[in-house]
């Protein structure tokens, strides 16, 4: 699996979080994050 860096707070709400959402989902919610904070190149 490869390995991601995110924020802090973001890590924290996703370790919340893990018990309750499936992966896929966890996936999903970290590509969003990542293309609203990521600027266009």
């Amino acid at each position: 699996m490869p390995e991601i860096t995110v924020s802090e707070g973001l890590y924290r709400q996703l370790s919340a979080a893990e018990d309750q959402v499936e992966e896929d989902t966890l996936w999903k919610m970290l590509h969003q994050f990542k293309r609203q904070n990521t600027p266009s190149e």
